[in-house]
């Protein structure tokens, strides 16, 4: 099977309500997840496009938040996980990561991000 073309990480790290830092599951994260899945089945993207839950992207105060990156296969696997996904991050550069996600924004991403090509401006954060 083919490597997808696009991979969706969306935050579902549980932290107490009160966490000073934020919560992307208190700010709905898993109904971010589910309203992604079901975009994607829904305009059958689903070999395009694989959809996951994570932990913390490090960006817990713009709660609910999604990572998108293109992977590329490449022969990192007899390496230790930590070493992969620091490899990873300095060669896949071109990651795009949205914040402070509502469901309404998912259609949008999907159809900008995943049809167009086009990263949505508007739900990026840095």
């Amino acid at each position: 099977m083919d490597s997808p073309q696009y991979r969706v990480f969306v935050c579902t790290k549980k932290r107490p309500p009160n966490a000073p830092e934020g919560c992307c599951c208190n700010a709905g994260a898993l109904d971010i997840y589910q309203t992604f899945q079901d975009e994607i089945q829904k305009r059958q993207l689903h070999t395009r496009v694989s959809v996951r839950r994570s932990g913390c992207l490090d960006n817990c105060e713009a709660g609910a938040v999604a990572l998108v990156y293109q992977p590329k296969r490449l022969g990192f696997s007899w390496l230790p996980t930590k070493i992969q996904v620091k490899l990873r991050r300095l060669l896949f550069p071109n990651r795009h990561a949205y914040g402070h996600l509502t469901r309404a924004d998912v259609g949008a991403i999907v159809e900008s991000h995943f049809v167009k090509g086009q990263p949505l401006k508007r739900c990026q954060i840095s």
